[in-house]
């Protein structure tokens, strides 16, 4: 070998190899990857990406002994995926802007209803007959998120008649999926804007569940939301900001 081609060698052996792309499944074996990946500083995959993978991991079904499809378990593992998923959005403070571009309907859809369940928002209880104002802030939050998005998804499905929306997706059943949904947010559009109405009036600040709340909710899952340390040390929303969330003129 020339001396010319040792140098180009070596030169080309010492260029910094592109690290491989993270599994889903290396953070589910280690869950306290997860905030490490999520700070470099171009975390592949993206923090939109793991929230699908996650989410696609977490709901599928399960298959008995008499080889029966089952809906997906609520075991440790899924619990823990879902866990992740919420991290994810976390680590976006929750930006609707980035979330709606980067997840389709139903996984955005999945998302926030397992942040209503994580933020303990009652189940079975309508959130127009919710008094936000005495809520844990971080479930008064969760809250004003899905109904704010549940609002901005129906602006949107209007300007564009849906076309932009649905035409990426792939398949029947996804679609039929997305319309069910869609369906489910024209019906409770009224009570969603009354929600986001009530917001308004309301002066105190809000606090929205950071990767560490959501870490402290989830080693206590039996302690109501209200009597944690995780309902005061969320990121603080103030009311002012808040108020320019909701304000139906603005997205």
């Amino acid at each position: 070998m020339s001396a010319e081609a040792a140098d180009r060698e070596a030169v080309s052996g010492s260029r910094p190899c592109t690290p491989p792309q993270a599994s889903w499944f290396e953070f589910l074996l280690d869950p306290s990857l997860l905030e490490q990946h999520l700070q470099g500083r171009h975390p592949d995959p993206s923090p939109v990406q793991l929230i699908v993978q996650f989410l696609e991991q977490a709901s599928k079904p399960s298959v008995n002994e008499q080889n029966q499809v089952q809906p997906p378990a609520d075991n440790r593992r899924n619990r823990t995926l879902k866990l992740m998923a919420l991290k994810a959005a976390a680590h976006l403070t929750w930006d609707l802007n980035l979330l709606e571009k980067g997840l389709t309907i139903p996984v955005l859809n999945m998302l926030l209803n397992e942040l209503l369940c994580a933020s303990r928002v009652p189940p079975g209880v309508k959130h127009v007959d919710l008094d936000l104002s005495t809520l844990p802030p971080t479930t008064a939050m969760a809250v004003l998120i899905y109904n704010r998005w549940s609002v901005r998804q129906l602006n949107s499905v209007i300007v564009y008649a849906g076309l932009a929306i649905l035409c990426n997706f792939s398949g029947c059943q996804e679609k039929e999926l997305t319309d069910n949904i869609l369906s489910v947010l024209r019906e409770q559009a009224a009570d969603s804007i009354t929600v986001l109405e009530g917001a308004l009036n309301i002066k105190k600040d809000f606090y929205i569940h950071t990767l560490r709340t959501l870490d402290l909710l989830a080693a206590d899952p039996s302690t109501a939301n209200g009597e944690t340390e995780s309902s005061t040390a969320g990121l603080r929303i103030s009311a002012d900001h808040l108020h320019c969330q909701v304000c139906p003129t603005g997205k």
